[in-house]
């Protein structure tokens, strides 16, 4: 029978494995922003020597599963180039140079979703292409952005989970240690999902609020 009582006594290795998705998941999310960005802005850059690396780096990134760039970055890097990474640093590089490609084109429609008269008007301000795109461009499709970003943040963080497969201490690897002691895999696998539900539901209302906040400026 169904007894959620049998998994109390590892809700402590059960928070430890949580607290190493939530740290995977900050980091991964932090490295996908920032490189998504400069990609987004290479891909607009209109040159083909910054566009066509960028070009191909997202298109490798975003059509092959995380899982495969998880294992090659834990097994495949150190005979490569002599750099070893242990696993919770091979899942969150993998899982953020991932991100970053869907962050990428997300940046870029958003950019590319605001009007061009907005570029012209700045140009009649005087003001350069770089100014134009920092003061007047980028905080337009920031707002655009919002949805689809909040979007993909969720889908990292649940993705951490694929970290289990080279050993990470994270969430799925503890509860899976659980399961094979207490031979209650389902019960533990309900705890696992509550807690995954704790930790991208306030991000998904953190976006919603967000989203009104900005809704609410633009009225």
């Amino acid at each position: 029978m169904f007894d959620i009582d049998v998994v109390v006594p590892y809700l402590p290795d059960l928070a430890s494995g949580l607290w190493v998705t939530f740290r995977l998941g900050v980091i991964s999310v932090v490295l996908g922003v920032v490189l998504g960005l400069l990609l987004a802005l290479a891909r607009l850059s209109g040159t083909r020597l910054l566009a066509w690396p960028a070009y191909l780096y997202i298109e490798l990134f975003r059509t092959t599963p995380p899982l495969v760039q998880i294992i090659w970055f834990y097994y495949g890097l150190p005979p490569l180039t002599g750099i070893e990474l242990d696993p919770f640093g091979a899942a969150a590089l993998a899982l953020g140079l991932n991100i970053a490609a869907f962050f990428a084109e997300i940046f870029r429609a958003g950019v590319e979703a605001v009007p061009a008269t907005q570029w012209q008007a700045a140009k009649v301000l005087g003001l350069g292409r770089l100014d134009t795109l920092r003061s007047v461009i980028l905080p337009q499709a920031a707002r655009l952005v919002l949805a689809p970003t909040g979007t993909t943040v969720i889908y990292l963080v649940k993705g951490t989970a694929l970290a289990s497969a080279i050993g990470a201490p994270e969430l799925l690897r503890v509860g899976q240690l659980v399961a094979l002691e207490t031979f209650r895999p389902v019960e533990v696998l309900t705890v696992i999902a509550v807690a995954y539900f704790v930790l991208t539901y306030p991000i998904a209302l953190a976006f919603m609020a967000l989203e009104k906040r900005v809704a609410r400026a633009r009225a």
